[in-house]
């Protein structure tokens, strides 16, 4: 089957969209940024190999959540354009098509590449752990570890939370315009039905 020339060229864009930006907590210097991981784990983080770990640790965590935040949104995004067979102005734009079904493939790739990427994380982060089973470099056990970084994402990432919060209220909102609309445009045809009808009475 022959793949659309205009969704393969929107395709490329789709990258851009879905590219991982690491936040500023992440761009502070080491010395900042071990200071922060030391009070989160209640650790003090000395060798080398540690740092390293719970460095390549924190960063896939905090992608996974950037990830896993935007699969979220995005699914919601394809459920109620499937069942309103209409996307918000905005996906047109993105996807370069005033097309339905064009505008729809753009947003399945689009998911369906988030979810590649959240498994390649999830792969990432078995391996490590798997890892850090065999040889353990860290006194502190995995889970403890695990839970107090994640709060830190968690903590670090909240306003991600916020800001898709913020887009599914627009997102319901754009729904129920679409409803009120289809409600109001089958009252005027069955009130036009009506008319017709009694007139032929």
């Amino acid at each position: 089957m022959t793949k659309n020339p205009v969704i393969n060229k929107n395709n490329n864009d789709i990258n851009e969209h879905i590219n991982y930006r690491q936040p500023m907590y992440l761009t502070r210097s080491s010395s900042i940024l071990y200071e922060i991981l030391n009070k989160t784990l209640n650790y003090s983080l000395k060798k080398k190999d540690e740092k390293q770990f719970i460095n390549v640790r924190l960063q896939l965590l905090d992608q996974q959540y950037c990830l896993e935040k935007d699969r979220q949104l995005w699914q919601s995004y394809l459920d109620i354009g499937l069942q309103q067979h209409l996307w918000p102005d905005q996906f047109y734009t993105m996807s370069k098509a005033n097309d339905f079904d064009l505008c729809k493939q753009y947003v399945m790739n689009y998911t369906e590449n988030n979810k590649k990427q959240l498994n390649h994380r999830q792969f990432e982060l078995t391996k490590q752990e798997q890892q850090f089973q065999t040889c353990p470099m860290i006194e502190l056990s995995f889970e403890q570890m695990e839970q107090r970084l994640q709060e830190l994402v968690d903590r670090e990432r909240k306003y991600l939370s916020k800001r898709n919060n913020d887009k599914l209220i627009k997102l319901i909102k754009f729904k129920d315009d679409i409803s009120e609309e289809k409600t109001i445009d089958n009252d005027i045809h069955v009130f036009f039905y009506e008319q017709s009808t009694s007139k032929s009475i």
